[in-house]
């Protein structure tokens, strides 16, 4: 998912919030599923949100990783071979 410009907001945001409340919301439709006492009809939607919310939280995490490597690699010491330059 590729940066916004409202200062790192994902595209997924509008749908599923940020990353907190996504994994509040997989806890919720977790219990729901330990629960014996599951709709049925409800079971294959709610799998199938829980899913899109994995991918979501999966790729706030790459995302994050990936700007965090960047900003440490800015902050790294000249290597032996840029110095003798």
């Amino acid at each position: 998912m590729a940066e916004d410009t409202d200062g790192g907001a994902q595209a997924g945001d509008a749908e599923f919030g940020g990353y907190a409340e996504s994994m509040v919301e997989l806890e919720s439709i977790l219990a729901s599923l330990e629960n014996d006492d599951i709709d049925i009809d409800a079971l294959a939607s709610q799998v199938a949100r829980a899913s899109r919310l994995i991918a979501h939280c999966e790729g706030r995490l790459r995302a994050t990783e990936l700007s965090l490597q960047t900003i440490l690699a800015q902050h790294e010491p000249a290597s032996a071979d840029e110095e003798a330059s």
